[in-house]
């Protein structure tokens, strides 16, 4: 499972849960390892990907796409959203 590519997993997840009626996607940006890591090292290894939960919602508009984790302040979403990524 560590080797899976995180945008084929996390889009067919998303796919298959949205074909059944879920509409919304509380998505935390950091693929957690199942092996080789603590849980307090998965918490910041790997690194968080931004751009990866956005081309999700940016290709499915219809759904409701929040990210989860790693936001450190209020004004932090636009900056990310403009490439900010600590």
């Amino acid at each position: 499972m560590d080797d899976q590519d995180p945008e084929t997993s996390l889009f067919g997840l998303v796919d298959a849960c949205a074909a059944v009626g879920v509409r919304t996607f509380i998505v935390h940006a950091r693929k957690a390892w199942l092996k080789g890591l603590s849980p307090k090292e998965n918490r910041d290894l790997p690194p968080l990907d931004y751009p990866l939960v956005y081309r999700l919602k940016a290709e499915r508009p219809d759904l409701t796409v929040i990210i989860n984790g790693g936001v450190p302040g209020l004004d932090a979403p636009k900056r990310i959203s403009r490439g900010w990524t600590e």
